[in-house]
């Protein structure tokens, strides 16, 4: 295995990688200086331990935020002075203003040394003037920590050179050579780029870089607002503020131990990267391998916790609400500030009717589509965005409501519009589904995208108790959006009445590349955990309970795989006039009713129900959904007692 057996000469290689730091090249960089403190009218200066423990900063009169940079300098340089936080000579004119990076200075581009070298003096200059530059943790910046390299790019590596002597290089050549044939997947150039190793050293324990980045929080909280790389997680909701900084700095600490006393203890040479530990530690006996595979698989390294999440980024809000709003009430603030995922309009936006800010913009715009530079500005409460390419700030606004991607961007509302008027180009079979639905190419303003039409109309026929034929309706395709939209589950993709080759029936957005329970079986397609499945899931069930759904099947029951965000189709036999549950409900025990959605659910009235739903239901039906709604609220209190 590649990294697991070197030359002697590498193994000197590698003391000097971690143990030797007066042997790195100078590098003009310094740590964060400390945090000043006033105790009893005294200034005192706390140590560096001291500093690392202060995460929270109250009465601050202007804040500016900026998302990931991913090595684009240029790009934050112009977005800084556009915010008046930089004169023309690049240096500090922000005088008390609190900046603040939310981490992934680095990767994808190739000037993120440039970035912390700014960073860095920036700290300086601002405090010298009364203001603060705070720099977290970021995702990215843990991966160089760990040797996960897959994201830094050739010119990222290149700017290292002057830190990688050529002995280290050759002696890593040499061991190179010597592996066998099939364990040198590529060349040694293409494994360890010009710089590399200088990379890695700057980036250990000792390096000019690495020493500064962990000294990084993981969360801090400025007056009202937390601020984070990816999300409020659990963890956070448990453990708090400092609960959580100190829990992940324990877990980084753990790894980086667990994994040099394998070195000591196995005679370990060399440079290991992210993956290639793993598989070292997964070839040795359990009881030696499993410490640091522990560490490896703590929060700090997982969706779990803070720095990867992106459920309140992209999350169905219902599912993830509730762990927001005890996150936020056990860090004593009124919203949260994140990058991690790029906003789909690249434009700072926000979520949850503002607790949560999105930052992440896509500041490389060579990597990111309409990527663009920008920065928060947080002032007297108030929030506006500034733009790289852009003279005036900007409004933030709330993220508009969208079931599934679509071109041009079009929010839910417009895509209503759109398809009840755009021109019909093609009419085909879908080829599949007992109510022989067609598809519906559509073309407006340039704008292309096809829909699911749907005329069927059949009466429920029933024998006594005994239903002979469910009925199938067109008319509950759009009362189920309808109601989905009322209670904003956002779920269902937009359905609107239309009239297609002289029939008047559904007419329901195409969301492409959705995968169902049948295709996810059939293609061994394992789901990613960006949003819980198992909280969507609990979510589909009040839905299909509360509309008497009965013909939930694999085929209806979709994902999107981007980010295995659930997309529910087919309610055409819904709305039963029954005042209990399906069947399939009735039968299982873990219909669950989360706080959230037990306030929605309280809002309907028989006046909101039928107007969302466009008058399609019979006032005997409404009735019926508040009366399941009812039983719901039961189920929801019954549980919470």
């Amino acid at each position: 295995m590649e990294g697991a057996v070197i030359s002697l000469l590498t193994r000197f290689y590698f003391l000097v990688f971690f143990l030797v730091p007066v042997l790195v090249p100078d590098v003009s960089w310094s740590a964060e200086p400390v945090e000043t403190v006033q105790v009893e009218d005294e200034l005192v200066q706390p140590t560096q331990a001291e500093e690392k423990k202060t995460y929270r900063y109250s009465d601050v009169e202007k804040v500016v935020v900026i998302g990931d940079i991913h090595g684009a300098h240029q790009s934050l340089v112009k977005v800084l002075k556009k915010s008046g936080l930089l004169d023309e000579d690049a240096k500090w004119a922000g005088g008390k203003t609190h900046l603040v990076s939310l981490g992934d200075l680095l990767d994808r581009g190739a000037e993120s040394r440039k970035i912390m070298d700014l960073l860095m003096s920036l700290q300086e200059q601002a405090r010298a003037a009364g203001g603060r530059v705070h720099v977290l943790m970021g995702n990215h910046e843990l991966m160089n920590m760990s040797a996960d390299t897959e994201y830094v790019s050739a010119a990222e590596f290149s700017s290292y050179r002057d830190l990688e002597t050529p002995e280290v290089r050759e002696a890593e050549q040499l061991r190179y050579e010597t592996l066998l044939p099939e364990q040198r997947t590529k060349t040694f150039d293409q494994k360890y780029p010009p710089g590399f190793f200088g990379h890695q050293l700057a980036m250990s324990e000792t390096g000019a870089y690495g020493a500064w980045l962990r000294s990084l929080p993981y969360m801090i909280v400025i007056n009202d607002m937390a601020l984070v790389h990816g999300g409020l997680p659990q963890m956070v909701a448990d453990l708090g503020l400092e609960g959580t900084n100190q829990k992940l700095d324990d877990m980084f600490r753990a790894y980086e131990t667990s994994w040099n006393a394998l070195v000591q203890a196995k005679g370990l040479e060399g440079y290991a990267s992210y993956n290639e530990k793993f598989d070292i530690a997964m070839a040795l006996p359990e009881e030696e391998g499993a410490g640091f595979l522990a560490a490896a698989h703590a929060e700090l390294f997982s969706p779990d916790g803070p720095l990867w999440s992106r459920e309140d980024s992209v999350c169905i809000p219902l599912t993830v609400e509730d762990i927001l709003d005890a996150a936020l009430t056990r860090l004593g603030v009124n919203r949260v500030v994140v990058g991690h995922t790029v906003t789909p309009d690249n434009l700072i936006t926000t979520r949850f009717e503002g607790r949560v800010v999105m930052v992440d913009t896509g500041m490389l715009s060579s990597v990111y589509q309409g990527g663009r530079g920008s920065a928060l500005v947080v002032e007297g409460g108030n929030l506006s965005a500034i733009y790289e390419d852009h003279d005036l700030s900007s409004a933030v606004l709330e993220m508009p409501r969208r079931v599934g991607d679509r071109p041009g961007g079009l929010t839910d509302d417009e895509l209503e519009q759109f398809l009840m008027t755009a021109k019909i180009v093609k009419v085909s079979d879908v080829g599949h589904g007992v109510t022989h639905p067609l598809r519906v190419d559509l073309e407006k303003d340039g704008i292309a995208l096809s829909a699911v039409f749907k005329d069927v109309n059949f009466k429920e026929v029933r024998k006594g108790r005994r239903i002979e034929a469910m009925g199938d309706r067109w008319n509950h395709e759009v009362a189920a959006y309808g109601l989905d939209r009322l209670l904003d589950l956002r779920l269902v993709p937009v359905t609107v009445p239309r009239v297609v080759d002289g029939k008047e029936g559904s007419l329901q957005y195409w969301v492409d590349g959705l995968v169902n329970q049948i295709d996810m079986q059939e293609q061994g397609l394992a789901p990613g955990d960006w949003c819980s499945r198992v909280s969507q899931h609990e979510l589909l069930r009040v839905f299909d309970a509360l509309i008497y759904n009965q013909d939930r099947t694999q085929q209806n029951h979709t994902y999107d795989p981007r980010y295995w965000r659930m997309v529910l189709i087919d309610h055409s036999r819904s709305f039963e006039t029954s005042s209990n549950f399906p069947e399939s409900i009735r039968k299982s025990p873990h219909l669950v009713v989360r706080p959230a959605v037990a306030k929605r659910l309280a809002t309907l009235t028989e006046n909101n129900v039928k107007i969302a739903t466009r008058g399609y239901l019979k006032p005997v039906q409404v009735r019926k959904i508040l009366i399941r709604r009812d039983k719901l609220l039961k189920s929801y209190q019954a549980a919470d007692q």
